[in-house]
């Protein structure tokens, strides 16, 4: 991955944890930026699913009385969070327990996750939402999953929770068609502090209201190798494909019983594309406009459609350079 000091195309800047007892060591970049295997340039992924963890808070102003409050609580509650809450505050830690020690039993049960085959492995943040058949499937995690975390230690339970954010793809079969899921999400790592050990109990996808915020460093990675991996991105959606793009592509098709299909990019989706940083998962999100031409026979009727809709691109910052996540329309014009 190329750091730069100067900013050469990515915009956005550190922003502080919020105020509290967490973890404040240095910035692990060197740790991992990547769980698991890097995906393979040429699989073919015909669909892509993206959700996020959710959270906000839920207030009532004067006249609605005690049971507007309770009724918008408890519907805040179900819109933006059901998870039991992050401890706020933490006790003293143990003497002979560094921060290091603790991220890096977090960090091994990560790679655990990342390297399991099964759709929904015990104990680890990440699940596949998809149950028709699902086979051959491979996790992958970005965004530094264990930069900037919030760490509390409950001294009653002997246990150090850790709070973090990861991206999770996951490639994989489904009904004999490969597939990929891209999740942002908030994980919650419960580490146990036992007989001179650090023991990982659990990591789970978590949400719940007031939790505190993760806010990652931007690398300031340099626009140009992001821009020649979006641009191969494009290529590959169009070269591989068929009734529909492949997964991790725009999610478009002709009519159902269209044939001889022809797609074209017919105008450059980097003309006017930008990125920003998303410190929450430690991600770009390049925003641009893209044109888009299929050819193809319905009905024994040639026809051909021109599309002109706007999309995002998620891209991750590794050790080994931009990886391209995800491209998806973000209007369906």
């Amino acid at each position: 991955m190329r750091v730069v000091d100067q900013q050469t195309g990515f915009g956005g800047e550190r922003q502080a944890n919020v105020e509290g007892n967490y973890y404040e060591g240095p910035v692990y970049n060197n740790i991992r930026n990547h769980f698991g295997p890097e995906p393979h340039a040429e699989r073919s992924e015909p669909e892509v699913a993206e959700s996020s963890s959710g959270h906000g808070t839920a207030a009532a102003a004067g006249g609605g009385g005690l049971g507007v409050v309770i009724a918008l609580a408890v519907l805040g509650y179900f819109i933006f969070g059901g998870d039991e809450p992050f401890p706020k505050t933490s006790d003293p830690w143990p003497a002979e327990v560094k921060q290091e020690a603790v991220i890096a039993a977090a960090s091994d049960w990560l790679d655990r996750c990342a390297k399991s085959t099964s759709s929904t492995p015990a104990n680890c943040p990440q699940s596949i939402a998809d149950t028709s058949d699902v086979s051959e499937v491979r996790w992958a995690f970005y965004g530094n999953p264990l930069e900037a975390p919030v760490i509390q230690y409950t001294e009653a339970e002997s246990r150090f929770d850790v709070l973090g954010t990861v991206i999770v793809t996951a490639d994989y079969t489904a009904s004999k068609q490969a597939r990929r899921a891209v999740t942002p999400a908030k994980y919650w790592a419960k580490v146990k502090w036992a007989d001179g050990k650090l023991d990982v109990q659990e990591i789970k996808e978590h949400s719940a209201i007031g939790d505190p915020e993760v806010a990652k460093q931007d690398p300031k990675m340099a626009w140009e190798p992001a821009a020649a991996k979006l641009s191969e991105a494009f290529t590959r959606c169009v070269r591989g494909a068929k009734s529909a793009m492949p997964a991790g592509c725009p999610e478009w098709s002709p009519p159902s019983g269209a044939e001889k299909i022809k797609w074209a990019v017919t105008g450059d989706p980097l003309l006017t594309a930008r990125a920003t940083f998303d410190p929450q998962f430690g991600i770009y999100r390049v925003k641009g406009t893209y044109q888009l031409s299929v050819r193809y026979t319905w009905l024994g009727t040639a026809r051909t459609d021109n599309r002109n809709p706007t999309y995002e691109a998620l891209i991750a910052p590794t050790a080994a350079g931009p990886v391209v996540l995800q491209i998806k329309d973000t209007t369906t014009v």
